[in-house]
């Protein structure tokens, strides 16, 4: 099961020279060797917070909390955040079980994050919605990918995330103008969502790759 963490940040003016050093002499080999394998970077192009996210998955849990606890993350941090802005960071464990068991690296794509809460004591309405009219629904598009559902166990103001890839955002504007996104969509508004918000990212290409990847 795929467990992901997320730091979001905006550049502070007059540091992207120094910035950019920093994120790929620094921040990523040093990440890496802690523990985690980078497997995306996204610039938020729609919807609100930090316009950077950076993406890194782990194996548990444990090894996750080991991590944030180490003196050497506290010190990775610390860097980054004398060269930017708004920093955030969030836990997502995978909701339901789909797709390859490993979350891999995204590479040229763009994405639909929808994010929003599960109405109290809608949990079967919402696991009824998403198995019988949400995943046929989107399986039919040949131009989408429902990637992941996850739980977003710590940080951000929402519970659940929708991750869809697209390649690019012709795709993505075509699926917000379909009849299947507003039917779904206002389904799940009835039914059992709630405080729904969404954003639209890039794909920044601003990761390490394993040597298994350029092989």
């Amino acid at each position: 099961m795929s467990l992901l963490f997320t730091q979001s940040w905006n550049v502070l003016p007059g540091s992207e020279d120094e910035y950019e050093h920093f994120i790929s002499k620094s921040y990523i080999p040093r990440s890496n060797e802690l523990g985690f394998n980078s497997v995306g970077g996204f610039y938020v192009m729609s919807g609100q917070g930090p316009r950077i996210i950076s993406v890194k998955s782990v194996d548990t849990i444990q090894q996750l909390f080991t991590i944030l606890a180490s003196k050497e993350f506290e010190e990775i941090k610390s860097d980054l955040k004398a060269l930017v802005s708004q920093y955030t960071s969030r836990v997502l464990v995978q909701k339901r079980k789909f797709g390859p068991e490993k979350y891999s690296i995204q590479e040229g794509v763009w994405k639909f994050n929808q994010y929003f809460d599960i109405r109290p004591g809608k949990e079967k309405c919402y696991d009824d919605f998403m198995e019988n009219e949400f995943i046929p629904a989107i399986d039919k598009l040949d131009y989408v990918d429902f990637t992941r559902e996850w739980n977003i166990l710590i940080g951000g103001f929402s519970e659940v995330l929708l991750e869809l890839t697209f390649k690019d955002p012709v795709d993505i504007g075509m699926f917000l103008g379909s009849e299947v996104f507003k039917e779904l969509t206002h389904e799940m508004n009835q039914s059992c969502g709630e405080n729904f918000n969404s954003k639209i990212l890039k794909t920044t290409e601003r990761f390490d790759k394993p040597r298994w990847f350029r092989l």
